[in-house]
């Protein structure tokens, strides 16, 4: 194995040979837009779509929604559903936009201060925001995540309790009965807005689903196809992979394997595949949150990412060196700095069930009904991913946080109960980002044949996942202003 050690001393000394990989720490300068609150008295985004409003709430008040655990069950009792309300702009009879952020727990900033937000306040609507079960502060009385306390996290059980609240609202919000309701969510969240349309049609009139991978999968390997092509440097990240990553990681050397961890900074993974995942992340993390830069004087994400490799002679070791020290600048750059950090955000020992938090319940749901693992692409030529992150690693993960869990999620069951590629969708709009990594799943993916009404599609040129959602500003591109023009003149015909 004494290739390895000299693999090695060639890597870390090239930084001082002739080689220019100056530009290495700023591989991946992850430009993202913070989310802020549109300005007072701005002008409409365009004379035929939303206007931006003149005044927006500093704050939102908490409610909370006395919910059933289990709608398919006898006495089961009850959870309080957390919620936020902005009806600054509502008017009597106007419509209810009800926004589930999926996943996670609610925030008050896409309450106020985004395109879903001015949506609902173009139309002289309310905008309510409701936390998914199991999410944030809307949990069922249990003790702790163990997999026997997950028995009533379902999408079922989501839909079901999004239903109970539009069938009897909180009566302080004084919805009146003519009011019309639109369902709302992007990502995994859009998924629920679609099936809420299409299974409680008599209760949601419309949809606005943004991003939204309506099919289940279990080996999603074409998540990383997309990211590789969103890249012009995927064949320099491949070639690091493929040539020096992987052999190591492949060779049994522990020694090797060690010394791999060390040059990352993330010799605290012991799990070899945790490792593989963790340098594997960074670019697909890049592309899934690129947007595109507000100004010329702004870096461009994705260019940064490709900067360095353009400017040193192309070789799989100069590339494995030339990523090892972008991995360490993004670790960095998004907070990912001590050992602590790096084991809370890759080891699968982390994902803990001990507590409230939403990284278990979500590792539930993949492992029980929805898959969407990101494994290597065995039959691509070009991959960004190391092949040892494959189904038996996501699969390893579920079985090791959730023992007892059923061996493999139900995916057949999930699209043969919601249509998946082959849905049939009503008065639903989606919008989705060209080069966003789940659009594979989506209803522009080339394998989907959904059932739709025409012109209620829209793909963001140089968009990636969920980019609409982001308050408009003046600086946006052409085709993300056009999207949300899309979505308001869509839903006009339907409210």
């Amino acid at each position: 194995m004494m290739k390895y050690f000299i693999l090695f001393f060639i890597i870390a000394t090239i930084s001082g040979c002739s080689v220019k990989v100056n530009a290495a720490p700023i591989l991946f300068n992850l430009h993202t837009r913070s989310i802020q609150s549109p300005q007072a008295g701005t002008s409409p985004i365009t004379e035929n779509g939303p206007p931006q409003p003149t005044e927006v709430p500093s704050s939102v008040p908490i409610f909370y929604y006395n919910q059933t655990i289990d709608h398919f069950g006898k006495n089961s009792g009850n959870f309080l559903q957390r919620y936020y309300v902005n009806s600054t702009f509502y008017k009597e009879g106007g419509p209810i936009f009800l926004h589930t952020p999926g996943e996670s727990g609610i925030d008050p900033m896409i309450t106020t201060s985004s395109f879903v937000s001015q949506l609902a306040a173009s139309f002289n609507g309310m905008l309510i925001n409701i936390e998914h079960r199991f999410y944030g502060d809307s949990y069922p009385p249990i003790n702790d995540l163990s997999t026997p306390n997950m028995k009533f996290l379902t999408i079922d059980q989501a839909l079901s309790d999004f239903a109970n609240f539009i069938k009897f609202p909180p009566n302080e919000l004084n919805i009146t009965t003519n009011s019309k309701w639109v369902m709302v969510g992007g990502s995994y969240a859009g998924n629920l807005a679609t099936w809420m349309r299409e299974k409680f049609p008599n209760l949601v009139s419309a949809a606005y689903a943004s991003s939204a991978p309506i099919e289940a999968k279990l080996d999603f390997f074409e998540f990383d196809q997309r990211v590789a092509k969103a890249l012009p440097c995927a064949q320099n990240i491949s070639d690091a992979f493929k040539f020096v990553f992987d052999p190591i990681l492949l060779s049994g050397n522990e020694t090797a394997i060690l010394e791999l961890k060390q040059q990352f900074g993330l010799e605290m993974l012991q799990d070899d595949k945790d490792f593989a995942s963790a340098i594997s992340h960074p670019t697909a993390s890049i592309v899934q949150s690129y947007v595109p830069p507000q100004s010329p004087d702004l870096p461009d994400a994705i260019l940064s990412v490709c900067a360095p490799f353009t400017q040193a002679p192309s070789s799989p070791e100069t590339s494995a060196f030339i990523y090892i020290e972008g991995v360490k600048s993004f670790l960095n750059l998004t907070g990912t700095i001590t050992p602590e950090d790096k084991l809370a955000k890759f080891a699968t020992t982390s994902i803990s069930t001990k507590e409230k938090n939403d990284l278990a319940p979500y590792t539930y749901q993949y492992c029980n009904e929805l898959g969407y693992y990101q494994t290597f692409p065995k039959s691509s030529p070009i991959s960004t991913r190391s092949q040892i992150v494959d189904v038996d690693y996501y699969q390893g993960q579920c079985d090791f946080v959730f023992p007892g869990i059923i061996p493999s999620p139900t995916i057949k069951e999930t699209n043969n109960k919601f249509g998946g590629f082959n849905g049939k969708f009503s008065k639903t709009v989606f919008v989705n980002g060209d080069i966003d990594p789940w659009t594979a799943l989506t209803v522009s993916s080339e394998s989907a044949n959904p059932k739709v009404e025409n012109g209620t599609i829209f793909v963001i040129k140089g968009g990636s996942h969920v980019s609409e959602f982001a308050p408009p500003s003046p600086s946006d591109s052409d085709s993300l202003k056009e999207a949300r023009i899309f979505v308001f003149n869509t839903l006009s015909k339907w409210l």
